[in-house]
């Protein structure tokens, strides 16, 4: 995910990244993203439009991390 991105429902854009980048401790790869309030809901199913291409994209609860640090990488 990148920066300007548009954040897509059923052929509608909902919202705009506003940063992304690989979480390596979750091995997922996260964006940061203001979209319509009702679709901010955990499990909502979205998509970001990346250069044409359209990946499918989920909201998730706020600050994932890995609290057992089962998966560091170094």
């Amino acid at each position: 995910a990148h920066a300007g991105a548009s954040v897509m429902q059923d052929d509608k854009v909902v919202g705009t990244v506003t940063s992304g980048g690989w979480g390596y401790r979750v091995d997922r790869n996260l964006a940061m993203a203001f979209v319509d309030p009702q679709l901010a809901s955990v499990g909502t199913s979205l998509e970001l439009d990346l250069i044409g291409m359209r990946i499918p994209a989920e909201a998730i609860e706020a600050g994932p991390f890995d609290p057992s640090n089962t998966r560091p990488k170094g």
